[in-house]
C-alpha cells in the first residue's frame, strides 16, 4: 500500500449523525444481506457510538467452531464494518470512498475465553481516534471497539486506516494484468487439517518446505470478493493466516481468540503469495499458543498476523 501523506492535523471536528439510524446495507460495504453484521447505530453525548451487531447462524467463510462458541474471526469482520459505518455516518465519507486498511487486532479476554463463553456479540461500543482530515474530507482514523453479549465484555478490537476518493484509488493502484477467473488453483491442503469443511474455503496450499504454504484464493467464492477484485482482500488474508498457523501447529480443532494483523502492501492476484510461519510467544495461558504468519509476494512482506490458537471443543456455558 502507498501512505497518504500523514502531514495533517489531528481534528476532532465531525458531522453531526443522527441519534439513531437504521444502517444501510452500502454502508458496509457487503452485497450479501447475510454477511452484514451491523443493524442500528445510536450516537451517544460522550462522542462514542453504539452499534447493534447480529451475527448469522452460518457464514460462507467464517463458519461456527465446532464447539458452538461462534467463530472469534467474526469479530474482525465486525471490527472493519464499524469502521466503514462510523466513517459514512459521522464522517460524511462518500460511498464509493476506499479504506486502506492497515492494521487490524481483536481478542477475547482471558476469563471469557476460559469460561467457554459464547463469542456472538450484541453490541459494539465504538470511540474513534486520531482522526485526521485533508481539508473537510476524512483522510484517516483509528477505531476502539468492545464488543459485548448484553452486558458481557466478551471481546475488544481497533483498526487503523486511510480513506482515499475512487479517482485516488485508481492512481494509486494502476491497471495490472489479471490472470483469468478459470485459471487452475494449487491443490489445497486437507480441509479437516485447517477446520474447514469444503476444499474451495481452503486458502493455502502445500510447497513441501517446512513452515511455508503458497495462497490460494478462488475469485469465484462467493464471499471472499463479494465488494472488491482488484487484490486479495484483507478478510482472506486473515482466514489465510488461521489457517497457516493451524497446519503449522497440528491444532486443526482449534479457535483463534486473538489475531493482530498489519497490511504493508496489497497481494496482488497476478503473482505468487508464501505464507511463513514461526512459533510466536510462549507464555499463554489456558492452553493456548501463537503463531507468527508472515505474507511474501514478490520479494516484500505484504502482511504480518500474529494469530492466538485455543482449543474449540468445550461447550459453551448457556
Amino acid at each position: 500500500m502507498t501512505v497518504l501523506s500523514s502531514a495533517v492535523p489531528i481534528v476532532t471536528d465531525r458531522i453531526v449523525p443522527p441519534p439513531q439510524m437504521t444502517i444501510p446495507q452500502q454502508y458496509v460495504h457487503r452485497s450479501d444481506e447475510a454477511d452484514v453484521l451491523l443493524s442500528h447505530f445510536t450516537a451517544e453525548r460522550d462522542g462514542t457510538f453504539r452499534i447493534a451487531v447480529r451475527w448469522p447462524r452460518t457464514h460462507a467463510l467464517f463458519a461456527p467452531t465446532g464447539g458452538g462458541r461462534g467463530n472469534p474471526l467474526l469479530m474482525a469482520e465486525t471490527v472493519r464494518q464499524s469502521g466503514a459505518v462510523v466513517s459514512h455516518a459521522v464522517y460524511d465519507a462518500p460511498l464509493d470512498q476506499h479504506f486502506l486498511l492497515w492494521n487490524l487486532r481483536y481478542e477475547v479476554p482471558d476469563d471469557v475465553y476460559a469460561a467457554a463463553l459464547p463469542l456472538s456479540p450484541t453490541e459494539a461500543v465504538v470511540r474513534c481516534v486520531d482522526v485526521r482530515l485533508r481539508g473537510r474530507k476524512l483522510a484517516e482514523f483509528g477505531l476502539e471497539v468492545k464488543l459485548y453479549r448484553r452486558s458481557l465484555l466478551i471481546g475488544r478490537g481497533a483498526l487503523r486506516a486511510t480513506c482515499v476518493t475512487d479517482a485516488a484509488y485508481r492512481r494509486l493502484r494502476p491497471p495490472r494484468p489479471r490472470p483469468p477467473a478459470t485459471d487452475p488453483l494449487p491443490a489445497p491442503v486437507p480441509p479437516a487439517s485447517v477446520g474447514r469443511d469444503r476444499p474451495e474455503d481452503v486458502l493455502i496450499a502445500p510447497t513441501g518446505r517446512p513452515g511455508a504454504w503458497l495462497l490460494r484464493v478462488d475469485r469465484e467464492h462467493p464471499v471472499i470478493f463479494d465488494s472488491q477484485s482488484d487484490h486479495v482482500p484483507g478478510r482472506a488474508l486473515i482466514e489465510a493466516m488461521r489457517q497457516t498457523a493451524t497446519a503449522f501447529t497440528g491444532r486443526e480443532r482449534a479457535i483463534a481468540p486473538a489475531l493482530h494483523a498489519d497490511f504493508h502492501h496489497y497481494v496482488e492476484l497476478d503473482a505468487p503469495c508464501e505464507l511463513l510461519a514461526e512459533p510466536g510467544p510462549t507464555d499463554l495461558s489456558h492452553g493456548r499458543t501463537s503463531v507468527l504468519v508472515t505474507l511474501r509476494q514478490s520479494g516484500q512482506t505484504a502482511a504480518t498476523g500474529l494469530v492466538t490458537l485455543g482449543a474449540a471443543d468445550r461447550v459453551p456455558a448457556p
